[in-house]
């Protein structure tokens, strides 16, 4: 283990294993990969808000195991993810070769500034009653896999989560005097006072600034155009969603005076969007290259050799020839 941290689970902490795994007690909270799926991923969505790039947790990478009192951990089994999968070979020492190569120069973060991320990012989340810290870091995870529509649908649920938090404190909660038996009431009916409408009449109150106005509308226009008519998604829309929530988050925990609060997080996420599918340089420069591991030739590579090597005749390509 490295370190363990407070997360409201009072006896008992989170431990953070030097590999980077998360442990939780098997109390009977936990017994179950959905409660410790949602405590997992709760956690990462806190240190997501304080400044820690973090990825949601899948629930076949949730395995059971033995936590020693000398602080050593020990998987046994049940996951079966490539992730839950790499970390217990490299424990076990039995990581293949090309898994190892991850190891030449793995990402590190001290003890230290993960505990002050999820304190900076608990203060932000208290102040997001209305937000799911899971939603969230599901929205940001599928954005960085370039999974647009399920990226969308949590990006524009959480927005929704916070137009609603400003919407009960700025305009439910507002006592008017003189006003008629009944307003409450109508001003939370959904089917009345939709998210569009609510955006509406907090810009036009100034709870919400033009260019996030613009961002939701936009983010709105796509999540409705997928909905209804299965409309294709591509990076720019659903970074309308994505800029738009950090902005809300900003506005809401600046008291509406700053909608930059979380421009650092927001700039991480964006730098762990996976590559495009072909890399553009196709040359590496003398010094990029530290290490060397030939692959393995297969029949038709230019160094196989005059090896022997089985045909099967009806899967044999032939060119196509253009008229």
């Amino acid at each position: 283990m490295s370190t363990f941290i407070d997360i409201g689970i009072a006896p008992f902490s989170l431990g953070i294993g030097y590999d980077g795994s998360l442990v939780l007690p098997a109390t009977e909270d936990f017994r179950t990969k959905e409660n410790s799926l949602d405590k997992f991923n709760q956690t990462l969505g806190i240190l997501l808000l304080g400044g820690v790039y973090s990825e949601s947790v899948q629930p076949d990478n949730i395995s059971y195991g033995s936590l020693f009192f000398d602080g050593y951990i020990k998987i046994h089994g049940g996951s079966e993810g490539l992730v839950a999968g790499f970390h217990k070979s490299i424990r076990s020492k039995m990581v293949g070769t090309l898994d190892s190569i991850k190891l030449l120069n793995p990402k590190s973060i001290s003890t230290k500034e993960i505990e002050e991320a999820y304190k900076e990012g608990k203060d932000i989340i208290e102040n997001l009653p209305n937000l799911s810290p899971n939603m969230l870091l599901d929205g940001t995870s599928h954005y960085v896999r370039n999974q647009w529509s399920e990226s969308l649908i949590f990006l524009w649920t959480s927005i929704e989560q916070l137009i609603n938090q400003i919407w009960e404190k700025e305009v439910i909660n507002t006592k008017i005097d003189g006003v008629i038996e009944g307003r409450t009431k109508f001003l939370k009916d959904f089917r009345t006072w939709t998210t569009s409408a609510r955006v509406e009449a907090l810009f036009q109150q100034d709870f919400i600034p033009i260019g996030v106005y613009k961002l939701l509308n936009l983010a709105r226009k796509t999540r409705n155009d997928f909905i209804h008519n299965g409309k294709p998604l591509n990076k720019e829309k659903v970074e309308n969603a994505l800029e738009g929530l950090f902005q809300i988050i900003s506005l809401i925990i600046s008291n509406y005076e700053s909608t930059e609060k979380l421009n650092g997080t927001l700039e991480v996420i964006k730098q762990n969007q996976r590559g495009n599918l072909f890399p553009k340089k196709t040359k590496l420069e003398d010094g990029e290259v530290t290490h060397w591991l030939e692959v393995p030739p297969i029949p038709g590579d230019s160094h196989w050799g005059d090896k022997e090597y089985e045909i099967i005749e009806e899967l044999v390509l032939q060119p196509l020839r253009k008229e």
